[in-house]
C-alpha cells in the first residue's frame, strides 16, 4: 500500500511539475524580442533599389494553444504604428502550439526605423497577455540596414 501511494505521489509530482514548466514558458520575460522569440525582418526594395517597406515576422512558441491577435503595433521612440498582421499557427512537437505572426510595414515607418533610438513591438493574446518588447541593438543596427 505504502508503494502505491509513493508511486501515485511521483506520478502527480511530475504531473504538477509539467502544468508548472508549461505555464513558465508560456509567462516567461526577455529583454528583448529577438531573447523572447524567433524574429526575421527584410526590408523590400523597389526597382530603383531603394527601400519601400518591409517585411518581419515573429514565431513565438506557447503550450496553452492560445492564438495570436491580429492587431499588433510597431512602436518608433513614442509614435505607435497600429498595423493589421496574418496570424498561423501550427503544432510545434509535443502540447506546443507556434503562432506565425508576419506584418508588412508601410513605407512611412521606415524613416522612422532609421531614426529611432528605440523600436518596439507589441502583439497580444486572445487571453489577455501581452507582449511589448523592444529590438536590442543588433538587432536594430540589422533593420536600419535593411531598410536604408
Amino acid at each position: 500500500m505504502k508503494k502505491a501511494i509513493t508511486i501515485l505521489l511521483i506520478i502527480v509530482a511530475a504531473f504538477l511539475g509539467t502544468l508548472l514548466y508549461f505555464h513558465a514558458h508560456d509567462t516567461r520575460t526577455a529583454d528583448s524580442l529577438s531573447a523572447y522569440a524567433r524574429i526575421e525582418f527584410t526590408g523590400l526594395r523597389g526597382s530603383d533599389g531603394s527601400a519601400t517597406s518591409a517585411h518581419f515576422t515573429v514565431w513565438d512558441t506557447r503550450y496553452d494553444g492560445a492564438k495570436a491577435d491580429s492587431k499588433v503595433t510597431l512602436v518608433t521612440d513614442s509614435k505607435e504604428w497600429p498595423l493589421i498582421a496574418s496570424v498561423k499557427q501550427k503544432d510545434a512537437g509535443s502540447f506546443q502550439k507556434e503562432n506565425e505572426i508576419s506584418v508588412f510595414l508601410p513605407a512611412a515607418t521606415l524613416d522612422d526605423i532609421k531614426k529611432a533610438s528605440t523600436v518596439r513591438f507589441r502583439y497580444s493574446y486572445k487571453d489577455g497577455q501581452t507582449i511589448d518588447l523592444p529590438l536590442n541593438d543588433a538587432d536594430l543596427a540589422y533593420w536600419r540596414g535593411q531598410v536604408e
